[in-house]
């Protein structure tokens, strides 16, 4: 029984290989039967010719019969056929046999039309297939021809004959056979090598996805194989190589979640812990310790808020209300909603629209952007500088760019900086901050079919920028607002 995929798959170029080979084989064997039949009775019919025309000669030279028996004989020997010579009743005067058995017959058939058709190059003779005790004998004789050679010909009271039996014509393509049969098994060895590359080929890259895939089903979910080739299996691993990579990410990704939450929760618990039990304990202001249990409790609360806000946009479940946006007014109603942050902070915020376009997107949703963006750009930007939101149009859809002056970010911040919980100073959140709001921003805007990214140098300062197509958003889970 074949039960891997590599034998099933190699028996089966075998089975293609074999018939292919039969087939081809078959048909070129009855072509080269054919031919070597007709080149055979060509090879032999060609010598009718000399050896009738150098016997009249011995004849017409006035040379017994013993002698041109004697020529004649030599020249059967050397051809290992038969001659024979009949008069002009076709009766049969000679024969170079030993046992010259057809000595004395008539071969009435000489006067009449072969029995095979005359084909290109055996004008100059005739054949015709005879049956003698049993044996069948193909007859080999000159053509009627016309001219002086005519002339001659009728002159002449004898007439030869070559005899051949017909296995000597009818197999002399069968010596090619064990050529032939070597040159098919050298063929079918090549092509069976050739299968077995083909087949490893195929197979070794499914039969690592299978080792790779039997390895993530135990929990290993660093996996990748080797993509060798273009091809539809070279795709396949390619793209199995992409799966593996999202799955390990979205694990980490799982990971990093659960250990952020339960850090983020760790420390409104130990409060709330601390502070219940001072109450029961009759301990400290009891309605101090309320108050700080209830601050805890909301920041818990919020916290939560902002993670099922995330998870429902990650998988589509929030519902955005398409309309026609305006975003030069939406870039400018930013700047008095957050003004007060900004002089709390004694910062400057200046709104610079510019685009002129509006876009289909949730008006809604896009404030909450630009809020984020600009409430992160307040709380690190130095001392009496100034927060600009920049609008313009751009080739497809719009360019939101929010800067400030602070302290460039490094490298390695601006790679984490959209990441949930992740604050690069943690002492500027005031303890309303969890590291949500940028996560938040880039799904947000990334559901609007839009991409978020930051660039910071010392030089220029740091700068988000927020690219929104026109056409809008084009998740399925988006829907047109109702009107």
């Amino acid at each position: 029984m074949l039960s891997s995929f590599r034998a099933r798959l190699f028996v089966g170029f075998a089975l293609v290989i074999g018939l292919a080979l039969f087939l081809s084989a078959s048909g070129f064997v009855l072509l080269l039967r054919q031919e070597q039949n007709q080149a055979a009775e060509q090879r032999i019919g060609l010598l009718v010719g000399p050896i009738s025309e150098g016997t009249r000669n011995l004849q017409q030279a006035g040379w017994p019969a013993s002698v041109v028996r004697s020529q004649l004989a030599d020249v059967a020997d050397h051809y290992q056929f038969r001659v024979l010579m009949v008069d002009q009743q076709q009766r049969v005067i000679m024969d170079t046999a030993a046992d010259e058995g057809m000595l004395g017959e008539t071969l009435d058939i000489l006067g009449s039309a072969p029995e095979q058709p005359v084909r290109d190059g055996m004008e100059s003779f005739r054949s015709y297939r005879v049956t003698r005790d049993g044996r069948e004998f193909y007859l080999f004789a000159q053509a009627d021809v016309s001219g002086i050679a005519a002339v001659a010909q009728t002159k002449m009271p004898t007439r030869v004959v070559i005899v051949v039996p017909a296995a000597d014509v009818n197999q002399s393509w069968a010596r090619l056979l064990p050529r032939l049969g070597l040159a098919g098994l050298g063929a079918g060895v090549v092509a069976v090598i050739f299968s077995l590359i083909l087949a490893s080929r195929i197979t070794t890259p499914i039969a690592q996805m299978t080792r790779a895939s039997q390895a993530m089903a135990r929990g290993d979910l660093e996996q990748r194989i080797e993509v060798d080739g273009s091809d539809e299996v070279g795709r396949l691993a390619s793209a199995f190589n992409q799966m593996s990579a999202q799955i390990s990410r979205s694990n980490h990704a799982m990971r990093d979640l659960l250990a952020d939450v339960s850090h983020e929760l760790k420390t409104p618990l130990t409060s709330i812990h601390g502070f219940s039990q001072a109450l029961m304990e009759g301990v400290g202001d009891p309605r101090e310790a309320g108050e700080l249990i209830h601050e805890e409790a909301e920041r818990m609360r919020i916290l939560v808020d902002d993670l099922l806000y995330l998870g429902e946009i990650e998988s589509g479940a929030v519902r955005m209300e398409i309309e026609d946006v305006a975003i030069d007014d939406l870039v400018e109603a930013t700047v008095p909603r957050l003004r007060h942050q900004a002089e709390e902070a004694e910062v400057g915020l200046e709104a610079r629209p510019g685009a002129g376009v509006t876009v289909l997107a949730d008006g809604r949703r896009l404030e909450q952007v630009l809020a984020n963006l600009v409430d992160n750009a307040i709380r690190f930007a130095r001392w009496g500088s100034t927060v600009t939101i920049t609008s313009k149009a751009v080739s497809g859809g719009v360019l939101i760019d929010v800067h400030n002056a602070g302290d460039p970010l490094p490298e390695d911040v601006r790679a984490r900086v959209f990441d949930r919980f992740y604050q690069a100073d943690a002492a500027r959140s005031g303890g309303r901050h969890r590291g949500l709001g940028l996560s938040i921003v880039q799904e947000l805007v990334q559901a609007h079919g839009g991409t978020v990214a930051v660039e910071s140098t010392a030089e220029a300062g740091t700068t988000f920028s927020v690219y929104l197509p026109a056409g809008g958003p084009t998740k399925p889970t988006s829907a047109p607002a109702t009107r």
